[in-house]
């Protein structure tokens, strides 16, 4: 009688132990699966949008232009048709990205890597704008883009060139004008085919 009850007890637990293995591995798989559909996502939003000739056209107004067109404390909601679509392409744009950084669903190395510097670029340019519409909606209007840019600052990326293990060539050609590989901080190309210095 004895033996009957600790051979089912043992046949329970071994079953139990068995039901507990696969759920933990059927929620690992599940979680792997849900972390390569955020960075197919995130590879989407870096490459496909960005290279879009609208994209760059609102990038281009945006960074060169919006100043002179519109005066710095008007919001956003209140600039001109056309203006008000260029800055929203590209506030949203990095308003989603820095969504990605804030949930966690994607290495922060990536975005930052690809977009930081031209986040901070935009940033520097619209802050006054999306101040004033904050003071219309309130403070939430844009935050995760600025959560993007204060990590993108926090972080320099000479930082994130290491984290992402980038290599550089042992020299450059004299007449090109850069510093030897030896003595100089990590710099290159971005992935959004910029030219990236070191932070100072």
């Amino acid at each position: 009688m004895d033996v009957a009850i600790v051979t089912n007890a043992v046949v329970a637990a071994v079953s139990v132990i068995t039901v507990g293995v696969s759920v933990f591995f059927a929620l690992r798989q599940l979680r792997l699966s849900q972390s390569a559909n955020h960075t197919l996502v995130a590879i989407e939003l870096l490459t496909r949008d960005r290279m879009s000739d609208a994209f760059l056209d609102s990038q281009q107004f945006v960074l060169t232009e919006l100043r002179v067109a519109c005066p710095p404390g008007a919001p956003v909601s209140e600039l001109p048709a056309e203006a008000r679509r260029h800055v929203n392409r590209i506030a949203l744009y990095y308003n989603g990205l820095g969504q990605m950084l804030a949930f966690r669903v994607v290495e922060p190395a990536l975005l930052l890597g690809a977009g930081g510097v031209r986040a901070r670029e935009a940033w520097a340019v619209l802050e006054p704008y999306v101040l004033a519409e904050r003071a219309v909606r309130g403070d939430g209007y844009l935050s995760h883009f600025e959560h993007l840019v204060v990590l993108a600052t926090e972080v320099s990326w000479p930082a994130t060139a290491r984290k992402l293990g980038l290599r550089r060539f042992g020299h450059y050609p004299a007449e090109v004008g850069l510093a030897p590989a030896a003595t100089a901080v990590p710099a290159g190309p971005s992935v959004d085919g910029t030219t990236t210095s070191p932070a100072r």
